[in-house]
């Protein structure tokens, strides 16, 4: 039929259309959120509803990956008890700001979905968010309504066509949920040496792959560099696990090896007991790794950033330690020749429970990348994985 036809055609043109660099800024909205471990609200009406719940599952569910952390992703539009109680005590144009204000926190992502961009319920949450210092996102259609303005991050469905623009915002979910899977797998926790390319030459320094031959690689693909020096960091501290556990050695070798793969000039790790007290640990500085004694460390975790990524159990980037609160400034630090570094600090979690912190710097402004974030994330996940798997091995 020509309708069908025609339905088609102008469903293409939308997709050609579409505002694909503000996608990829969603995407990595969203990717750090995980790696921050920050909280994901989706809402929406009528089919919108159902695109945010079908968004809610995908990101929750399809995009884990070994070694990452899981989307804690929140549907506003699926606790039916809530939306009517709200509905009908406070108004339809509240149901799903009542329900923000009492989670959302600073930084957060709230995403609303509106073909029209005028949903007053979406609005009244959206501004509210604003308000609380999330970052706010828009999918709409149309004109892009008042969402279009009031949105930090507006994706735009250049379409005035109700079910095309619900269409392109169900395909939009699905292309957002698919690429943060395929931007996860990279990092595996490796329990196990794993061969992953037959042959490969051995390299002297970390982070200098950009100058490599990529013939040995499959399909000739320089692209999969990083992901290869990323495998072989995890793959070398499950190895270190599996010759021997002796943790004092141990901690001094994985933090080696982090500061070579990450490209840092310094830093810490630590080992927590269940009071939070240093177990053991280790400093580099001034290229070589040194142990102190656990009363030095406990400053480590008792202020300044390593603190608060126990705290809060929560990875944190740095971009100037003179410009970040939780970066506790020293005394060298507060001369005026000093220039501002960057930092990076993921915690070490077994099951429920942070064990201790690792905390990488280096002496330029700016040097980390949320990259860099993400490849300590997973060789802490190794840590933890495999120190965990060692420690209940252990007889007692």
């Amino acid at each position: 039929m020509e309708q069908i036809n025609r339905y088609i055609s102008e469903l293409k043109h939308t997709l050609d259309l579409l505002p694909v660099e503000m996608i990829h800024q969603v995407v990595h909205l969203l990717h750090e959120a995980r790696l921050h471990n920050r909280q994901v609200f989706i809402m929406g009406n009528g089919g919108s509803a159902s695109t945010a719940s079908h968004f809610v599952c995908d990101l929750a569910k399809n995009t884990r990956r070994p070694g990452w952390p899981s989307f804690r992703t929140i549907g506003l539009t699926d606790n039916i008890a809530m939306l009517t109680a709200y509905g009908n005590d406070e108004g339809y144009e509240n149901i799903f700001s009542e329900q923000l204000a009492n989670l959302v926190q600073e930084a957060d992502i709230v995403i609303g979905i509106s073909t029209s961009g005028n949903s007053a319920n979406v609005l009244k949450a959206i501004d509210l968010a604003n308000r609380m210092g999330a970052i706010t996102i828009g999918f709409t259609g149309f004109d892009g309504g008042e969402l279009s303005r009031l949105v930090q991050y507006h994706v735009h469905v250049p379409s005035n066509i109700i079910e095309q623009v619900e269409d392109v915002h169900l395909a939009l979910e699905h292309m957002v949920c698919r690429a943060l899977g395929n931007m996860a797998q990279p990092l595996v926790v490796i329990p196990a040496p794993v061969p992953v390319f037959t042959e490969k030459p051995a390299f002297k320094e970390a982070r200098s792959y950009e100058n490599r031959p990529d013939a040995y690689l499959p399909n000739g693909s320089a692209e999969l560099m990083p992901a290869l020096e990323s495998l072989d960091i995890l793959q070398n501290i499950s190895r270190e696990f599996a010759e021997k556990f002796d943790l004092h050695n141990l901690l001094r070798r994985i933090l080696q090896l982090t500061l070579q793969s990450v490209g840092a000039a310094s830093g810490s790790i630590v080992v927590l007991d269940n009071g939070g007290e240093i177990v053991d640990g280790a400093l580099a500085y001034a290229g070589q790794v040194h142990s102190k004694e656990k009363d030095e460390l406990q400053d480590i975790v008792e202020h300044g950033l390593a603190g608060w990524v126990v705290e809060n159990r929560q990875a944190a980037l740095v971009k100037s330690t003179r410009d970040d609160p939780r970066w506790l400034q020293r005394v060298w630090e507060q001369n005026e020749v000093y220039t501002s570094r960057s930092a990076l600090s993921v915690p070490l979690m077994t099951q429920d429970r942070v064990v201790g912190v690792v905390t990488l710097v280096h002496p330029q402004a700016g040097r980390f990348t949320m990259e860099d974030l993400a490849l300590l994330t997973a060789i802490a996940v190794t840590v933890s994985y495999s120190f965990n798997r060692e420690v209940n091995s252990q007889p007692n």
